[in-house]
């Protein structure tokens, strides 16, 4: 299940709550959410995906959230065509933007680029249940496992 919620975060864990036992999780996109928020979402076996938000001056608060989280559960996209990073933002976002989100994200947890593209490959993996289906396949660019 992949969930987008805006401005009404508090009524989508409500209904997550609600049906908790019978979640298989699955992905917030364009996670802009606060710590509270997203330990409630990741409780429920959710994985947290940060989109070019995440690197727009005004986005502190959500760059401190994302600097607490496991990199376990920590995807990135780019919401094409909406929310391009610095310095696109305004501009069509395309999906060759995603790196400086990677980028960011690899920055605030004190990675290079390349091991968070490690685990980022391997949450994607592990939440839409191919690890056992690409086993054995190649990964992208710079990523091993």
């Amino acid at each position: 299940m992949v969930i987008h919620t805006r401005e009404a975060t508090s009524a989508t864990l409500e209904i997550l709550r609600e049906f908790g036992p019978r979640l298989a999780g699955g992905v917030m996109h364009c996670f802009s959410g606060s710590l509270d928020e997203a330990h409630a979402f990741l409780d429920l076996g959710f994985f947290l995906s940060f989109s070019g938000v995440i690197t727009y001056p005004k986005a502190e608060p959500l760059r401190q959230v994302a600097r607490r989280l496991p990199l376990d559960r920590l995807l990135v996209e780019t919401d094409c065509p909406y929310l391009a990073p610095q310095p696109w933002r305004g501009k069509r976002n395309e999906p060759a933007y995603v790196a400086a989100t990677a980028r960011e994200l690899a920055r605030l947890h004190g990675l290079s680029l390349e091991e968070l593209a490690h685990h980022t490959w391997n949450n994607t993996l592990a939440v839409f249940g191919l690890n056992n289906r690409l086993a054995g396949r190649e990964q992208p660019s710079g990523v091993s496992s």
